[in-house]
């Protein structure tokens, strides 16, 4: 995966967990809310079909003259679906129903605790109230709720009975659901039936938000796709910059090697003006002319002379400039601007650029602006040479320390330099490629020999040039606020 697509992928993987599980709890806080609601309607209708259950036998017991529980049972059943047998024990039964067993003790612990008390049914989800006062109820806590008045989201809700667990919504759940399961427990509010109320939700991924999570996924990545385009125009910008810097920095530069190649190369030109015009004053024969020839001869010797000097101190002073004022560089600081540089462009290209530092704690000295004029030039001829080249295109850069120096190595798979034209390559106006105006190593030597710096190029054994860099290695007892002298150092040309 590109280098410039990781980061912006990292950020939205980043969002989209942070957004995943901010929703997830959320969402997980609203469900749990619900479900406490949902628990306390079913509680309430409990209580108050168990309260019911009490009011009943209250009214029963306050009745003076009541009439035969086999004739009171019709009348009430159709208002209390649950209610199944009416009993009343004074001394002798007389009920809907017969008498159940352990009907004398349980009236007897009812008057000793003096409220009613639950008895037992052989139904397991039947149970006899029994009141003080004699009157019995014989209940089906099945018929307490109907199914639809119990809330939908809801997936269990049990009712512990004497007889043991009662399913109001069916079989009970499995023991281990796929999910998350939200359980609570809280007893009736009835004195005389404490029958404990257990609810269970499972959120199954059904119910999971997937919908909020597919939104702030594509809003994430919208986010960081803006973010990412911002950025690259800012690094655009920025690049833009930069190069137009090193590009005037360039043209600076190369119009001082031109100067000094100009100077070069009109050097003999003007010697030879200086020799003829000595033998045209020395042929002179004719005594009349003599004086005006000489006197001209001479004026135009002096101009020659003078226009040699004047090239002479331009070439003298782009050669043996002065010293540069050099500091301590970061080797992986410069080859990182230089790849924010150039990589698009190489990469539009087709060639894939590669840094490896073996001295990472190594600090070079050097003018950083002509070291980065050095190296982009490098880059350049690489780029230019490997334009043609088929297959792979590689450009590999690497840093090392040898002989107590710090080396660039800028190496190409491109065809090389031919061996005839290699030992002129740093020539001025000497150039292998048709539109090359032959300045741009000659610049990259002069630049070199301003720092104590050597640069070299050689083909490399296995195809391609590589070019060598060696710079002053920096050492704590060098001050950086002190640049170091130069040894003298000869361009070519």
């Amino acid at each position: 995966m590109p280098r410039s697509l990781m980061r912006p992928i990292l950020i939205w993987l980043l969002l989209l967990i942070f957004g995943v599980v901010g929703i997830g709890l959320q969402d997980y806080a609203s469900q749990r809310d619900r479900f406490v609601q949902d628990t306390s309607i079913v509680h309430r209708m409990l209580s108050q079909k168990a309260v019911q259950h009490e009011a009943v036998l209250a009214t029963l017991a306050a009745l003076s003259h009541p009439p035969a529980p086999e004739r009171l049972f019709p009348s009430l059943q159709p208002a209390l679906p649950q209610l199944e047998a009416i009993g009343l024990d004074d001394g002798t039964w007389h009920g809907s129903s017969p008498s159940p067993m352990g009907m004398s003790d349980a009236l007897a612990q009812a008057r000793q605790v003096n409220r009613p008390v639950v008895l037992p049914a052989t139904a397991a989800a039947s149970y006899w109230l029994v009141d003080p006062s004699g009157w019995s109820i014989l209940l089906n806590a099945q018929k307490w709720l109907a199914r639809e008045d119990i809330p939908h989201t809801l997936n269990a809700v049990e009712l512990s009975l004497p007889a043991g667990q009662l399913h109001l919504l069916g079989s009970a759940l499995p023991q281990n659901p796929t999910g998350l399961v939200l359980h609570r427990s809280k007893p009736l509010g009835a004195a005389s039936q404490p029958f404990t109320l257990r609810t269970v939700q499972v959120l199954t991924p059904v119910s999971w938000p997937w919908t909020a999570w597919l939104t702030w996924a594509l809003a994430s990545a919208a986010l960081v796709a803006g973010w990412t385009l911002w950025q690259r125009a800012r690094a655009y910008a920025l690049r833009e910059r930069e190069q137009s810097r090193l590009a005037a920095i360039g043209r600076l530069n190369t119009l001082g090697e031109m100067a000094a190649g100009i100077a070069h190369e009109l050097n003999q030109p003007l010697t030879a003006i200086l020799a003829q015009t000595g033998a045209a004053q020395r042929l002179l024969d004719d005594p009349d002319e003599q004086p005006q020839v000489r006197r001209a001869l001479q004026a135009t010797a002096g101009q020659a002379r003078r226009a040699a000097e004047i090239l002479e101190r331009l070439r003298a002073l782009m050669a043996h400039g002065e010293p540069a004022q050099r500091s301590v560089l970061n080797p992986d600081e410069l080859i990182a601007s230089l790849r924010f540089l150039r990589e698009s462009e190489l990469a539009r290209a087709g060639i894939r650029i590669s840094w490896t530092n073996d001295a990472p704690d190594v600090r070079a000295l050097g003018d950083r602006v002509a070291l980065e004029q050095i190296l982009h030039n490098l880059v350049q001829n690489a780029a230019d040479a490997l334009a043609s080249q088929t297959g792979p295109r590689l450009l590999d850069i690497r840093g090392r320390v040898r002989e107590s120096r710090y080396e660039f190595i800028v190496r190409d798979n491109g065809p090389g330099i031919p061996a005839d034209k290699l030992p002129r390559i740093f020539e001025p106006f000497y150039t292998t490629r048709a539109q090359g105006m032959g300045l741009g190593l000659t610049l990259c030597e002069t630049l070199a020999g301003t720092m104590d710096a050597h640069l070299h190029l050689e083909n490399h054994a296995a195809g391609g040039v590589c070019a060598t860099l060696a710079l002053p290695l920096y050492s704590e007892r060098q001050s950086e606020d002190t640049p170091a002298s130069p040894q003298k150092h000869e361009a070519h040309g």
